[in-house]
């Protein structure tokens, strides 16, 4: 609360600074207006308004600042039209260049006073000094008017930045020493051109014709004009230029961050971007709003879980607010009070309020349009990217919610029927009589059977739950993994030839590759009697083969036929729905006492689109 009220006491005391050089400015304005008469040379006045409106308008830019020249002008418009004809041209350019760069009015008004009420001390401090120090030295006229020149130059700059410092340190937001340090720099820069271009100016014009008209004008001031149009448009454009890549930057870094489900990335990106000192990014979850991301002069003690809940919904469109107090906007609670000024963008996809991000800067009004614009141009794809992230989050859910059901249905349908027949199978032995012992035997039998084919269907449930081998290990690695395990287990002679150029593949080819030969050393293991193994992995140009041969007992592929129809083997048929998915082909070679060989020939459908448009290139 102290720290509110200590705040809210700077601005009040920062308004009447304000007020006060308004007034004692609209003072010297007044002054000039009853004092100043129709110039005789009206064109010349006009024409020197115009350049240094069009000087005003379009600084020098130096590095990340710029300068203005109007000083420039402000010499030969006093000592041709007197000081108070001056005054009256600089403000109403200032009043005319703060229009259209649509600044506020109260902004517009300190400025112009302030200007006026600088002209005009430093205009009477240099003519005191004069008539105390230069008068008795008895200097010739021309002397006496640069030296002039120069006592209005330094009062001037010294008055200017005295008014500028007290406000900046008045107000509640930091005023860094580098900042300051910068700012007199260019104001050093600006003065020492000013004064270097208007004593060449004074010299020439004194010495050659004795006043200004229309062709001077042009010819000492259109040069400088257009190097200062020049500078700027130049300037803009690297302005723009940067602008893109940064945005360009930010949004790229933005898309990976938010495939990774990595918000916090977005911090580092967006740290100095458009000067903004503080931002807040809200998202709509099954109706209510949560803050996903909070960065720079923020609360630390509000999160995503505290109990505040804005209400965003009635935020159709972007809107700015300059002079920013607690409780003006809805969830602006999340800010410190050192912010002045907000920018809501609503992040909207296909008429859906999917989320809001808020910017703030120390500054009032400090949003330009080309701020704005840029802004909303990263909201877009921002509003698109947690759209996204939405969907997934749904599609990971319902993925979820679907594999429960079928494991549900799975164990319904298949363990817990078999279950229950084999207990009521065993109920009604224990019923039976004692001399009725080779029934119940018959019973036990068939019913050890049921519950180790159940077991089995368990373990292949809980396996397929598991994460997949090649997904954690790679192909290759869990090709490799699986023949150790298997050597160790059965101590089976495992021999792995790998041909062509491994590349990769996607995962439901690499989960049939490993998913055959799985099944095919479990069969090999189990019924084989096999001493020895070949396997083979073929990269080929348009598709992938694996070849399992063992020198095992075989089998006969017609009786197998006739024993699948009443006995299915569940690996087999598996190996056969994803080798018909995938448009691959599974041949099954065997005999009684020649071993067994195994072989999936998959198509590779990518490599084939690859190689296809190779060729369409070089053709």
């Amino acid at each position: 609360m102290k720290k509110i009220d200590s705040i809210t006491r700077r601005e009040q005391i920062a308004s009447f600074y304000l007020y006060s050089i308004s007034f004692l400015g609209m003072i010297a304005v007044i002054n000039s207006i009853f004092k100043s008469e129709m110039p005789s040379e009206f064109i010349i006045v006009l024409l020197l308004a115009v350049f240094m409106g069009i000087i005003e308008y379009f600084p020098i830019r130096i590095g990340r600042g710029g300068i203005t020249l109007s000083l420039t002008l402000i010499y030969p418009m006093n000592w041709e039209f007197g000081i108070h004809i001056t005054v009256i041209a600089c403000v109403c350019v200032m009043v005319f260049t703060h229009t259209l760069r649509r600044l506020p009015i109260q902004r517009t008004l300190f400025n112009c006073t302030q200007l006026a009420f600088s002209i005009t001390l430093a205009e009477w401090f240099s003519n005191e000094c004069i008539s105390f120090f230069i008068t008795e030295m008895n200097l010739p006229v021309l002397y006496d008017e640069l030296i002039s020149l120069l006592l209005f130059t330094v009062f001037f700059c010294l008055l200017n930045t005295l008014i500028y410092d007290i406000l900046m340190v008045i107000l509640p937001q930091q005023y860094p020493l580098e900042q300051w340090h910068k700012k007199n720099i260019f104001l050093f820069l600006s003065a020492s051109f000013c004064l270097c271009y208007a004593s060449l100016i004074y010299i020439l014009e004194h010495r050659y014709r004795g006043e200004l008209d229309g062709i001077t004008v042009l010819f000492f001031f259109f040069p400088l004009v257009a190097i200062c149009t020049i500078s700027s448009f130049m300037r803009q454009i690297r302005i723009e230029k940067e602008r893109l890549y940064n945005l360009f930057t930010i949004t790229t870094e933005l898309s990976h961050g938010l495939s990774a489900g990595n918000l916090d990335q977005m911090k580092q990106s967006l740290k100095g971007f458009l000067g903004i000192q503080a931002y807040a990014l809200w998202a709509k979850d099954e109706g209510d709003w949560q803050l996903l991301l909070k960065d720079g002069k923020v609360h630390s003690n509000i999160s995503s879980s505290s109990d505040t809940h804005p209400n965003f919904e009635e935020i159709s469109e972007t809107f700015v607010v300059t002079d920013w107090k607690t409780g003006m906007a809805p969830g602006d609670e999340v800010f410190e009070d050192v912010i002045r000024s907000l920018v809501y963008l609503p992040l909207i996809v296909n008429h859906e309020l999917v989320g809001i991000f808020v910017a703030g800067k120390s500054r009032r009004a400090s949003f330009i349009t080309e701020d704005i614009q840029s802004l909303s141009t990263f909201a877009n794809q921002l509003g698109s990217l947690l759209k996204t992230r939405s969907l997934v989050a749904e599609q990971e859910k319902r993925m979820i919610l679907e594999e429960r059901n079928r494991l549900a249905r799975e164990i319904h349908d298949g363990i817990a029927q078999v279950l229950a027949g084999v207990i009521f199978q065993l109920e009604s032995a224990l019923r039976q009589s004692a001399d009725q012992s080779g029934n119940m035997e018959q019973l036990v039998d068939k019913s050890i059977k049921k519950l180790r084919k159940s077991l089995g269907e368990i373990r292949y449930s809980i396996y397929a739950l598991k994460p997949y081998p090649t997904q954690r290990l790679g192909l290759k690695q869990a090709i490799v993994n699986k023949i150790q395990s298997i050597k160790q287990e059965y101590n089976l002679a495992i021999k792995y030839h790998e041909r062509g150029r491994s590349r990769t593949l996607s995962f439901t080819i690499e989960r049939a590759i490993f998913d055959t030969l799985q099944e095919s050393l479990q069969n090999i293991v189990k019924h084989a009697k096999a001493d020895e193994v070949d396997i083979l992995l073929s990269y080929q140009r348009e598709h992938v083969l694996l070849k399992v041969k063992d020198n095992g007992v075989g089998f006969s592929l017609f009786e197998s036929m006739i024993k699948t129809k009443h006995e299915p083997h569940y690996g087999i048929l598996h190996m056969n729905e994803q080798a018909e998915q995938l448009g691959a082909t599974l041949q099954i070679d065997s005999s009684t006492g020649k071993g067994t060989e195994i072989t999936l020939f998959i198509p590779d459908s990518e490599t084939r689109e690859e190689y296809h448009d190779s060729n369409i290139i070089s053709r």
